[in-house]
Formats: C-alpha cells, structure tokens, sequence
C-alpha cells in the first residue's frame, strides 16, 4: 500500500523543493545597489520611502540582499533605538546683586540692557557695600534650553547659615513668575564635617532672567556664581515623512481620502488645514487596503490660527505602529473646507543589518509577491564588530513592476501545496491506522 502512494510523498517534496528554491536579483521588481567602505564585515543602512513603495509584504519581507556573484547574504531588519539623552554640563550665568531691603529692590532697581544676550546693568537706589544682598538677578539669555536646578556657589571660607531661597523666572523683568517658594540651602560645618546644600531643582522652564531671594535674613555671605543645570532635552530618532494631498467623493461630502501609496511604519499624523484661523474637530480612520472596512485610530481637535509671530498649528498626534496604506478625515465640528485637506504622516524607518559576504558591490533587491520571509539571526554578531554605515544609490528596475502583480499566483500555488502536504499527511496517517488494526488482528 506503501507504493501505491509514494508518487504522492515524491509530488510534495518535488512541491516544497520547488518553493524553497533560491531567488536571483530580476526575481525582484527593482534594487538599489549599496554604497558602503571597503574593509568592514558588518553594514548597516536605513530603508528609503522607495522600498516602503514596492514591496508587496508589509513587513518587508519580500526583500533580499545580494553580493556580486548574486549570492544572497544574511541580513536582518531592525526599528532604530532612540538615541540616549543628552546630558550637558552646568553653565554659569552672569549674576548681579541686589543690595537693601525688599522695597529698595523693588521699587528702586535701575535696569539697563545693552545688546541682546551680552550685557545687563543692574542698579539699585541706596545701594552700598555696607547693605545686604537680599536678592540677585541671573542672566539666561545665552541658554536657549529649559533649565532644571540652580547651583548656588559660595566662597569656601562663607561663616555658617542654615536658610531658604525663591527662585523666579521672567522673559521682560517686570512679570516674574514662582517656581520654587522657600528651597532649603545651607553651609554648617562641625567636627571636621561639611553640611552643603546649594542646589534648588524644579520643573524644567525656559526664561530669559532667572531671580533668587532669601527668605527672611539673608546670610553674611555672597554668592560667588550661580550654575543653571539644562535639563536632559528629549532626543527623538530621525523620523521620515510623506505629505499627501486628498481626494473626496460625493457619498461622504465631510471626509477627505488619502492614498499614501506605500505602507508606512506611521506612528505619527497630522491633517494640514488648507486655510488660517480655521478649528475642526477631526476623526481619522485607516484601512490596508481599500475593499477593507475602516479602523478608527484618533480623534481630536487641528487648528491653524495667525499669531502676531507667524501661524501657529496643532502637534502631530502619536499613535501606535500603523501600516495601513489608506487614510480618512472625517470632519465632526467645523466647516468643510474649501480646499482639500492634506495629511502628514511620519515615521521611524527601519534599518537593514548585513554581513558583507562574498564579492561586492552589494545589492539591495525588493518586491516579489511569491517571496517569504529571509532575515537572519545576527544577534551572536559580537558587541567589539563595528558595524558600517552605508547608504542606497538610486533605484534600478531589476525584474519589472510585474513581480509586484503575481499575489494570486502565489496564492494559488502555496494552496496546492498545502493541500497536497496536509493529503500526504492524512493518507500516512490512515494507512498507519490500518496496518495497526492488522497488527492487532
């Protein structure tokens, strides 16, 4: 019984052989060939808009990587990490005191700017050596960054105190706002011992002059500098963006239809109002393709307003991974506009990983509806290999746009060949049932 149905087994391995057969470069609708530095074992270089456009995977996995001999070479695609925030070291700020009591610095300071970010003056009425310094105005026009803490800075041989300061912020020297209310600070010293508190944090805030007061008396010392330490500025991975006109149609007259034309790794949107001072209310939905139902994916208020300093605009919204190829806004509150609306969708693009096997030039071939997946497991790479930056020349037709067309052929024949591997399985199945019903026998 054995024979009559090997010709079955042999079919489905001939099948899987058949499936599992190397692809060449013209296997691929087009390529772009990898300029990168002779020498190294590892490249690493970043998916254009151009792959995004003609793959026919959405994960990318219609993609090879070839050496000159047209070997395909292990590769691996990754999402680029964000990079670590930058930690600057404190910058001291110009300092001026302020000497006599609350209402002489108040209503008695004569202030006096030269030119932008150089020079300030500070001047008050009655003030002498002999007064206390209640109060001292910092200059922080030379950092544009938010700030984070003040660092008071006091001679090494300051007598003893134990007190509070107020730290204040302004952008003209007449408004100023709190930002820390009674900080503690100290100086002690006892027993060969040092009891040093000179550093006020707050919420990161960005100003021009920056004040400190004591509250209450004010120590028989003066400060000898003051550091402002930048806070950690939020470094985001380079990002990619596509901007696309939209289309309407009469059956939903309050909706604007997108095409990008790719699929995209979008985690960000934003709908781009065609016309100023303008507010909507705006619903936007995604779908892959455009026989599929539409998925919402955010809702919320885009605006385009005139400002005395030019216009100003909402943020992009964040979302989650999305790939989908189309888009719509769909207006909730406000007037449809009269020009179309256009979207702005960006993105972290990926990045490919290969080891430079074989001869070069190198090749990257993409868009091959029949390819399955082929990326490689490059983490044993040891952490010492430096890994080379390359980049992409300009995109070539390799087998034509019509490897892009053959989704329901290779539909077609990864069915058969199912259908005859899960045939084989379930006559081996039954004839090892029979023979051990005869055994039993």
């Amino acid at each position: 019984m054995m024979r009559r149905y090997r010709w079955i087994l042999g079919l489905a391995a001939a099948w899987q052989v058949a499936a599992a057969a190397d692809l060449s470069p013209r296997d691929f609708a087009f390529g772009q060939p990898v300029i990168a530095p002779t020498g190294a074992a590892v490249y690493r270089f970043t998916v254009p808009l151009a792959v995004y456009r003609n793959t026919a995977r959405d994960d990318l996995g219609d993609l090879r990587l070839f050496n000159a001999a047209g070997e395909a070479v292990p590769y691996a695609l990754f999402r680029p990490a964000p990079p670590s925030p930058v930690h600057e070291a404190p910058g001291p700020l110009p300092l001026f005191p302020l000497r006599g009591n609350a209402r002489v610095v108040i209503d008695g300071v004569r202030l006096s700017i030269d030119t932008p970010a150089t020079a300030i003056n500070v001047q008050a009425q009655g003030s002498g050596p002999s007064l206390a310094v209640n109060q001292y105005i910092l200059d922080g026009r030379a950092i544009p960054q938010a700030v984070s803490a003040l660092r008071l800075n006091w001679p090494d041989t300051a007598a003893d105190y134990s007190g509070r300061v107020r730290i204040e912020s302004s952008d003209d020297l007449g408004i100023w706002q709190t930002l820390v209310t009674a900080a503690p600070t100290a100086n002690l010293h006892a027993n060969g011992q040092a009891l040093i508190e000179n550093r006020v944090s707050f919420a990161p805030a960005r100003a021009k002059y920056w004040r400190v007061s004591w509250v209450g008396p004010a120590p028989p010392f003066e400060l000898t500098s003051v550091l402002a330490e930048r806070a950690d500025a939020p470094v985001e991975s380079p990002r990619d963006s596509l901007e696309v006109a939209g289309t309407s149609r009469s059956s939903e007259p309050d909706a604007a239809l997108f095409d990008l034309g790719a699929h995209l790794p979008v985690t960000r949107v934003n709908v781009m109002l065609p016309e100023t001072n303008t507010i909507n209310t705006i619903e936007l939905a995604s779908r892959r393709a455009a026989t599929e139902p539409w998925r919402i994916v955010a809702q919320g208020g885009f605006y385009r307003l005139k400002a005395p300093d030019g216009e100003r605009q909402n943020a992009p919204v964040t979302l989650s991974l999305d790939r989908d190829r189309y888009w719509r806004a769909r207006i909730v509150r406000g007037g449809v506009p009269q020009a179309p609306l256009r979207l702005r969708v960006e993105w972290e693009p990926n990045e490919i990983t290969f080891l430079a096997r074989g001869p070069g030039p190198f090749l990257l071939a993409y868009g091959n509806s029949n390819a399955g997946g082929a990326e490689s497991d490059l983490s044993p790479v040891p952490a010492g290999v430096e890994i080379a930056s390359a980049k992409l020349g300009e995109q070539a037709v390799l087998g034509g746009a019509d490897r892009l067309q053959q989704s329901r052929l290779a539909l077609t024949q990864r069915s058969s060949l199912w259908g005859v591997l899960l045939a084989a399985v379930g006559l081996l199945c039954w004839m090892t049932y029979r023979l051990a019903r005869k055994d039993d026998g």
